[in-house]
């Protein structure tokens, strides 16, 4: 049987001249396979090369976002942390406040009143002897920080201490059983000159007003809530015992008096009998040295 051919005719465009020539069945559906496998072939290859690039894209962005959830997560469980030290904080500070409140509810502050009619009798000493210190300046830490004023009491605020008693500087700090000082120190020392003003920190009851041996001029203002605060070693005294003062009133003029190397203001505050850290009561920028 004589071979069957197949005639192809190309005539350019524009041009006269023309091209012909044939070629077999066998060869032309030869080549029509070969050109149909390659279109086949680009064709699953750009399918299948798009699903590749397509997850991996997926995997990168799915693994971005596991990094994410990851820093959430733990971030989420940072403020867990935060929120339960956070309540933890509010729940003591209420109690030496004498505030009723649960940090764990959203409930208004609400003031314990205590009995502020009991006269005092007498001037408590300042400076007891070193078996009783042991007793009194328990260890005690500083509160951090005062209780929201947007929620607790306003009575109750007026009544706890608050800001420093005069313009100075801490020198030294709230200490206890401290070996590098030699024992307690139960309160902080101010440094200024001699006669600057010395402010009450709250609103109470003046229950000391004259000589201590330790303390020299010393003022003793009773809050009627556990709270009592101290004003050591000043030059001058200028109220008496009984006088109701409020915070920022003036009770005395610094100095050195007492046991003193210096003049300075020795501040000093007891909640129920022991005394804690003013430090807790100020502004930081209260207990800064200048420069600092």
């Amino acid at each position: 049987m004589a071979k069957r051919f197949i005639d192809f005719l190309i005539v350019p465009e524009g041009n006269s001249k023309s091209y012909k020539f044939k070629l077999s069945y066998f060869n032309t559906w030869l080549i029509v396979g070969i050109v149909s496998a390659i279109l086949i072939f680009a064709i699953v290859f750009s399918l299948v090369h798009g699903e590749l690039v397509y997850r991996i894209l997926l995997r990168k962005s799915l693994v971005q976002e596991n990094e994410k959830l990851k820093r959430y997560n733990t971030r989420v469980v940072e403020l867990e942390k935060e929120l339960k030290e956070y309540k933890s904080f509010v729940n003591k500070v209420a109690g030496l406040a004498g505030v009723k409140y649960d940090a764990g509810s959203t409930k208004q502050l609400a003031y314990l009143p205590e009995d502020t009619e009991t006269e005092s009798q007498g001037s408590p000493p300042l400076s007891p002897s070193q078996d009783e210190r042991k007793v009194t300046y328990g260890e005690e830490a500083s509160i951090g920080a005062l209780p929201n004023p947007l929620t607790a009491n306003p009575d109750s605020l007026k009544h706890i201490p608050m800001g420093a008693p005069i313009e100075g500087w801490v020198t030294k700090e709230f200490s206890v059983n401290n070996r590098k000082t030699g024992g307690d120190h139960p309160g902080v020392d101010f440094a200024t000159k001699i006669g600057t003003k010395v402010k009450a920190t709250a609103d109470g009851k003046v229950i000391t007003a004259g000589w201590d041996d330790m303390y020299g001029n010393v003022v003793a203002i009773d809050h009627g809530n556990g709270y009592v605060t101290y004003f050591g070693h000043n030059l001058k005294i200028l109220v008496s015992v009984g006088a109701l003062m409020h915070r920022g009133d003036v009770i005395a003029l610094s100095g050195s008096s007492g046991r003193s190397s210096a003049p300075h203001l020795h501040y000093e505050i007891k909640k129920d009998g022991v005394a804690i850290d003013p430090k807790g009561f100020l502004n930081q920028s209260e207990v800064s040295r200048p420069g600092h």
